[in-house]
Order: structure tokens, then C-alpha cells, then sequence
């Protein structure tokens, strides 16, 4: 008789956990990229909110001049809001200076200060989208109904 060598189940295993460590390495590659993309989009993201935060403060810093101005000028009453209106122009309304920062993906950051007293009182800091929001219904998903 000859003598055969069974390298036939070893070889089935071996090709079994290369392929097993293929797709794996595959997966975590496919992750990986998934999450690079997730952080590069969050880095845009809060680089965008501190370049408006950052206009939003000289926005800040403009109005607290333009109001030390008129304060200096001993300007009150309808002169003072006279010059508020137009140092400030289409950003003064009815007491409040008010401007919307553009910001990335449909949002702005929206800023009211209150120029009322001697000194600025924000009233409202907040982002809030521009862009209306729709939901996709396109695809049929299942309620739990029958």
C-alpha cells in the first residue's frame, strides 16, 4: 500500500481562518474609515460653531463700542436710538441688535443683544437650523402591525 498524507481537513481549516481573518480585517478597515469620517465631519462641525462664535463676539465687541460712543456723545432718547440705528443699520431693531451667523449644514447662530441700558445684555446665543428638516418616507418600514 502507498502511504497517502491527509492534509485535506487541515488544509479546509486553514483555508477557513484565512478567510475568517480576511473579512475580519476587511470589517475593521470598513469601521475604521467609518469612524474617520464621523470625526473629520464632528472637527468641521465645532470648527464652524467657534468661527461663528468667534464674528458673534466682534458682532459683540462692535456694539459695545458703538454704545460707549453714544454714551461719550452724552446721547439719550431718540438721538441715542437715532444713532444706534444708524451705526448699527439693518442689525438694530427695536432696542436689540440682532444678526444670524451663517454656520455649515443649514445652521446659523442667532444673537439679540439688548442695547436698552448703559451696559449690552445678551438676550439669546443659540444655533438653530435654517434649513427646513424633512423626513425621508420613502421606504416602507414595518410598524409592528399586521
Amino acid at each position: 500500500m502507498r502511504r497517502r498524507i491527509n492534509i485535506g481537513t487541515t488544509s479546509l481549516i486553514l483555508i477557513f481562518v484565512v478567510l475568517c481573518l480576511a473579512v475580519f480585517g476587511l470589517l475593521s478597515l470598513s469601521s475604521a474609515q467609518g469612524d474617520w469620517n464621523l470625526a473629520r465631519k464632528n472637527a468641521e462641525a465645532v470648527q464652524g460653531y467657534y468661527e461663528a462664535d468667534a464674528a458673534g463676539e466682534a458682532f459683540v465687541r462692535k456694539a459695545d463700542r458703538i454704545l460707549q460712543e453714544a454714551e461719550a456723545q452724552g446721547l439719550s432718547g431718540a438721538a441715542r436710538e437715532a444713532y444706534l440705528q444708524a451705526q448699527l443699520g439693518d442689525f438694530y431693531q427695536d432696542g436689540l441688535a440682532v444678526t444670524d451667523i451663517g454656520m455649515e449644514y443649514g445652521q446659523a447662530l442667532h444673537i439679540e443683544l439688548d442695547l436698552a441700558g448703559d451696559e449690552i445684555q445678551v438676550k439669546s446665543w443659540n444655533v438653530y437650523n435654517r434649513e427646513e428638516y424633512e423626513i425621508d418616507s420613502s421606504v416602507p418600514v414595518w410598524t409592528g402591525e399586521e
